[in-house]
């Protein structure tokens, strides 16, 4: 089967998935109700919440700019740009294409190495599910947090803190140059050349990790970023007036970023809005209210990406078809030592 019907398969699903989702809402909310608390938004809290999730950004590219420390040079405000771009495109286009997007701008306008980018980005992700696993935690030892089942919370903890001790314990085992192992010896002679040439890369790009203070640094970095995202759902829920206990902020805010990181739908819509209505109900949100809350904060939040990224591109000067472009003027840089 080609790659252009899986494709076209997938998107299929999608809409089927979405067509059903909608058609649900529609059958239990009141629109009436539902348009009146739109409508009584305060939409200055939207502007607050747009200028947390800005701030959210700055800290998430000064966290990428540490585990880039070992890959290469690239200025601050160009991974800043290059996070929103990524973003916009997640927000309009199937699948996590946007960060692939990321990597290839940051490749193609400065020059680091694909290979140390990809694994910058594996190295921030693992980190990422260490600070999961630590809300995971805290919403488990809440009493008035509603957050899935508590079996299914443990299990994804454990997981999620297994991955991530083990990469910590493979970036510091693992030489710097490609192992003589038997079964590396055996690839063709083609593929071990390529794995010769990217595997320092690789290693560099792990170098956040691999070093105590700058896993450190990064860990409480993301921290406050996951508490930047909680503040934003908190500002969402002052514009459409909901009075709910932090703990309500939280049980959101991790069910959103596990859509975030495993996305089953176009832009998540649909599966976003269920999951934040089942938080909600929970809380005993009336459905009206539950659903101005998830539609507006989705709506909201997509603006805001799509806003920002198509700044970042006019003020980066990037045309679309650079955004994917796969290969730049200049060479890949190597890697560079510390």
């Amino acid at each position: 089967m080609t790659r252009s019907r899986l494709l076209s398969r997938g998107l299929l699903f999608q809409l089927v998935l979405l067509s059903g989702l909608l058609m649900l809402a529609a059958w239990q909310i009141d629109l009436g109700s539902l348009g009146r608390s739109f409508a009584n938004a305060n939409y200055w809290w939207l502007a607050f919440a747009l200028a947390i999730y800005c701030v959210s950004r700055a800290v998430h590219a000064v966290e990428w700019k540490l585990t880039l420390s070992k890959v290469g040079e690239a200025p601050l405000l160009g991974l800043f740009g290059a996070l929103l771009i990524g973003t916009l495109v997640n927000a309009v286009v199937p699948a996590a294409a946007g960060d692939v997007v990321k990597i290839q701008v940051v490749a193609n306008r400065y020059g680091l190495p694909r290979a140390g980018l990809v694994a910058s980005r594996g190295a921030e992700a693992i980190i990422n599910a260490l600070i999961m696993v630590i809300f995971i935690i805290v919403s488990l030892a809440l009493p008035n947090v509603g957050f899935a089942s508590r079996n299914l919370a443990w299990l994804a903890a454990g997981a999620a803190g297994a991955v991530f001790v083990a990469a910590v314990v493979a970036s510091r085992l693992l030489p710097e140059t490609l192992p003589a192992w038997r079964v590396l010896a055996r690839l063709p002679h083609q593929f071990r050349e390529s794995a010769e040439r990217h595997w320092p890369r690789v290693h560099a790009g792990f170098e956040a990790i691999r070093k105590p203070r700058l896993l450190v640094v990064n860990v409480l970095l993301n921290l406050f970023g996951w508490g930047v995202d909680l503040a934003i759902f908190w500002a969402y829920g002052r514009a459409f007036h909901l009075q709910l206990p932090w703990s309500a902020y939280l049980s959101v805010t991790v069910v959103v970023a596990i859509l975030t990181t495993f996305p089953i739908t176009f832009g998540n819509v649909g599966t976003y809005e269920v999951a934040v209505l089942s938080i909600l109900s929970l809380y005993s949100v009336p459905s009206h209210d539950a659903l101005a809350f998830a539609a507006g904060t989705h709506v909201f939040s997509t603006a805001f990406n799509i806003g920002l990224g198509l700044c970042a591109m006019w003020i980066m000067g990037l045309r679309p078809g650079e955004v994917f472009r796969l290969r730049g003027n200049g060479a890949e840089s190597g890697v560079r030592r510390t």
